[in-house]
């Protein structure tokens, strides 16, 4: 194997450890989401199941479409919350501040400075 391969596997560690943690967390949303949905309850964990399972796949590609996928699901998570609940901060807590901080954490340039579409470093 040679360097140049080597140093491109290093480099996408740190997205790959992201993209397992948030498909167990897709997993775990679309698979209980769909067990609430069809007890009547609301769709958006199944939604938001989907679309972590989406992020967590281009991100352990090597694909900047991961991190712009989960971007989404936190606008989507944002506009549902509120819904929900208005703009309660103790009832916008818990919906909120777990999405956020792996969104926070992927925004380190680490998660996604190897990824392919990710902008160029001398262009910044």
């Amino acid at each position: 194997m040679s360097s140049l391969a080597a140093g491109h596997r290093t480099r996408l560690l740190a997205p790959r450890i992201l993209a397992v943690l948030i498909a167990l967390i897709g997993a775990l949303l679309a698979w209980w989401g769909g067990q609430l949905a069809a007890l009547g309850g609301s769709v958006y964990y199944v939604i938001t199941g989907v679309a972590c399972l989406a992020s967590a796949w281009f991100l352990w590609s090597g694909k900047m479409l991961g991190v712009w996928i989960f971007a989404a699901m936190l606008a989507w998570t944002l506009v549902w919350s509120i819904w929900e609940v208005g703009f309660d901060g103790w009832s916008l807590m818990p919906r909120l501040v777990g999405p956020l901080v792996i969104g926070l954490y992927m925004a380190l340039p680490f998660n996604w400075r190897s990824l392919n579409g990710a902008p160029n470093r001398k262009a910044m």
